[in-house]
């Protein structure tokens, strides 16, 4: 073959990009499928967690079969939306129920996926997990900080930001410094789930 003839300056680059192409496709294929049990298994179990965490349910790291354990006897889902719950009632440490909600709005770079967590009266806050964002790391992206995170448990809306560090009332949340627009972001959705709250649950959507 002539390393300047037809086949070897034409034929041969595409039929050697064909074969890299399959290669490639066929072990990326390969890994997905074998790993794809496991990665919605992971999924389920992080959105599980998600759910407990903001109503304040224990429960033990890394021990997927007790998480899903305590998930079932401590959550009913309610009602599908788009295949997924609706809302989750949950039976609180405390005594009582209470719900848990999924809610979103548009961030810095993104949308931001929240899930929040009620009393039974749906007025106060059990907690807050971001289970989806892409804000700015170290600075937007601290919102998944547990000190952030934990400023909402047992407070109740319509909220303020004020600077970090300083809330001391119960409307009061800290804006994360030099995160402004995520901050607004954030306190937009924390002011709005209230609603969305009394919507799905009272409203049984």
């Amino acid at each position: 073959m002539k390393k300047d003839g037809f086949f070897a300056t034409r034929i041969y680059p595409i039929l050697f990009m064909v074969l890299v192409t399959v290669v490639f496709i066929s072990a990326v294929s390969g890994i997905y499928l074998n790993t794809k049990e496991k990665v919605l298994l992971n999924e389920s179990n992080f959105q599980k967690m998600a759910v407990l965490n903001v109503a304040g349910v224990e429960y033990p790291e890394g021990k997927p079969q007790e998480i899903r354990e305590i998930y079932n006897r401590s959550v009913t889902e309610i009602g599908m939306i788009d295949g997924e719950p609706a809302y989750y009632e949950v039976e609180l440490p405390s005594g009582g129920s209470g719900y848990v909600v999924y809610t979103s709005g548009a961030g810095l770079w993104g949308e931001i996926v929240a899930v929040f967590g009620f009393d039974q009266s749906l007025a106060t806050l059990t907690g807050v997990e971001f289970v989806e964002q892409n804000e700015t790391p170290g600075l937007g992206a601290r919102i998944t900080e547990d000190w952030f995170k934990e400023q909402f448990r047992g407070k109740k809306g319509p909220f303020v930001l004020v600077e970090e560090g300083t809330a001391n009332q119960a409307n009061e949340l800290d804006a994360i410094t030099g995160a402004t627009r995520t901050s607004n972001a954030v306190l937009k959705i924390a002011n709005e789930v209230f609603e969305v709250a009394q919507k799905k649950v009272k409203g049984g959507i």
